[in-house]
């Protein structure tokens, strides 16, 4: 008789073992599964980081210049991203192919953005908001949809933005901002990140083209 309970007492560790085993086996696969890596807490995919980056190229009288400013990613917009990759529904709408950011809105006003502005609704969600600085709604400066070229690269990815505006009158222009909706004074308005920029004054044909990059980050 205690032959036979010892005999079972390996039986049930020789299971035990085996049981740890393919627990073991399975996480290791799953991992690489999902990782393409043997040790799948090896992965450094510990945080991402958002970022915008803008430049402005104008051809007054046929010539052209191009800058690149710096530029600030609005606390509400980047907030607006996070709830979508989370499954929420974000502030303002739902994203859809009339609601994201891929509008390009333009101010004269030249007060600088800060991060922490509140951007959000039917009148701080347009483009020099909420400082005095109003969004351009004429003179071939109406808010406008660009050109969107998807994420490619390895990290840091990017995708573009990209929009020219033709003066159809003298107009001055000195600020630039990525938006969710395609007109203004919209109560679902987002802005994503803003731009300011030396004033420019463009005439009758002149043109500017405004690119909006967005990077992404992973390490």
């Amino acid at each position: 008789m205690k032959f036979f309970k010892v005999e079972w007492t390996k039986k049930k560790g020789a299971i035990a073992l085996l049981a740890t085993t393919l627990v073991v086996t399975s996480f290791f696969f799953g991992g690489y599964i999902a990782t393409s890596n043997w040790l799948p807490w090896g992965n450094r995919h510990y945080y991402q980081v958002l970022n915008a980056n803008f430049q402005e190229c104008h051809i007054l009288s046929g010539v052209e210049t191009c800058t690149t400013e710096h530029n600030v990613v609005f606390n509400a917009g980047a907030l607006w991203v996070q709830q979508v990759t989370s499954g929420e529904n974000p502030t303002g709408c739902t994203p859809s192919t009339t609601c994201g950011f891929k509008y390009v809105g333009m101010s004269a006003g030249t007060t600088a953005p800060v991060a922490t502005d509140s951007v959000t609704g039917a009148t701080n969600g347009d483009c020099g908001k909420p400082s005095a600085d109003t969004e351009l709604t004429t003179n071939g400066f109406a808010r406008a949809v660009g050109t969107v070229t998807d994420i490619t690269g390895s990290s840091p990815q990017s995708s573009t933005v990209v929009k020219t505006f033709t003066a159809t009158a003298t107009q001055a222009v000195a600020k630039s901002c990525l938006l969710n909706q395609s007109t203004a004074a919209n109560a679902n308005n987002v802005q994503l990140a803003a731009a300011t920029f030396t004033s420019i004054t463009l005439q009758n044909g002149d043109t500017i083209q405004i690119t909006w990059t967005i990077t992404w980050t992973w390490s």
